[in-house]
């Protein structure tokens, strides 16, 4: 069973939204900020978190083996596709892969000069 902050702390360590996880799971946003503040999740989600946390960790393993220098990442939704997951998702892996690699995580609308001033 997970912990209401287990939960939350999960959800926002993977960079998801109160609004996004209201979506994929088909309830209302109170409902998952209840969850989050003291009642118990169901297990039917508390079992999609985890696999969310299996994805998120294979997406950080797959970007470190990529031995790639820099990371193209999204500045906000819409910014590019980069799947069904959020935009803080991408920034999210990009960031746990830096603290193993030292990856450069750039935005797609920066250019250099910007990154080295």
């Amino acid at each position: 069973m997970m912990t209401p902050a287990e939960n939350k702390s999960l959800r926002e360590s993977m960079g998801l939204t109160l609004h996004w996880l209201a979506d994929r799971w088909g309830v209302t946003l109170q409902s998952v900020k209840r969850w989050e503040n003291g009642r118990t999740l169901p297990p039917m989600f508390a079992k999609d978190m985890i696999v969310l946390k299996r994805t998120f960790d294979d997406e950080v393993a797959r970007l470190v083996d990529s031995k790639e220098e820099c990371v193209i990442v999204p500045r906000r939704d819409g910014d590019f596709k980069s799947g069904e997951k959020p935009a803080a998702w991408s920034r999210a892996v990009a960031q746990r892969a830096n603290e193993q690699t030292g990856i450069i995580i750039r935005f797609a609308d920066e250019d250099e000069d910007t990154v080295k001033a």
